[in-house]
C-alpha cells in the first residue's frame, strides 16, 4: 500500500477549513471562497486586481469575479488610479473592515482548533516547513513558466 503524499493531507485541510469557514460566515451572507480576497484588500488597500491575483495565486478570472462580487455586496470600492486612468486601485469600505474583523475572529478560533495539543516549538517548525514548500513550489512553478515562455531558436 503506498503512502498517501502530504498534498493529500494539504486537501484535507483546506477542504475542512472551507467547511468551517463556510458556516461561520453564512449568517454573514458571505462564502468562504470570498475571504482570502477581502483579507488581502483590507491588509494591501490601493492594490489593483493583477496584484492581488498573484499574491492570492489566483488566476485573473476567479479574482474578478471575486472582486465583482465583493463590490456587489459593498465590501469593496474600485478607484481609478490617478497615475493610469485604465487601473482601478481596490478599497475596503466599512463593511468590508467589519468582515474583515469578523473573518479575523474565525480564523483565530479555526487556528487554535487546528493546533490544539501542539507546543509552540511545533507550530513553528510546522510554519517553516510549510512556508519552505511554498516557496520551492513557487521557485518551480516561476521556473517552468520562464522557460515555457522563452523563444525556441
Amino acid at each position: 500500500m503506498r503512502t498517501p503524499t502530504i498534498l493529500r493531507y494539504v486537501s484535507i485541510l483546506y477542504r475542512y477549513s472551507q467547511i468551517y469557514l463556510a458556516r461561520r460566515l453564512k449568517p454573514l451572507h458571505s462564502s468562504a471562497g470570498l475571504y482570502p480576497f477581502i483579507l488581502a484588500v483590507c491588509r494591501q488597500p490601493g492594490m489593483n486586481q493583477e496584484s492581488l491575483s498573484d499574491l492570492l495565486v489566483m488566476d485573473k478570472g476567479t479574482t474578478a469575479k471575486a472582486v465583482k462580487e465583493l463590490e456587489l455586496k459593498g465590501c469593496i470600492v474600485r478607484k481609478p488610479d490617478q497615475s493610469d486612468r485604465r487601473t482601478n486601485r481596490l478599497y475596503p469600505t466599512t463593511q468590508g473592515e467589519a468582515l474583515r474583523d469578523e473573518l479575523d475572529v474565525f480564523l483565530l478560533e479555526w487556528k487554535e482548533i487546528l493546533w490544539k495539543g501542539f507546543s509552540d516549538s511545533e507550530k513553528t517548525q510546522s510554519y517553516d516547513l510549510m512556508m519552505r514548500m511554498a516557496a520551492n513550489a513557487r521557485s518551480h512553478v516561476v521556473a517552468e513558466r520562464d522557460i515555457a515562455a522563452t523563444p525556441s531558436e
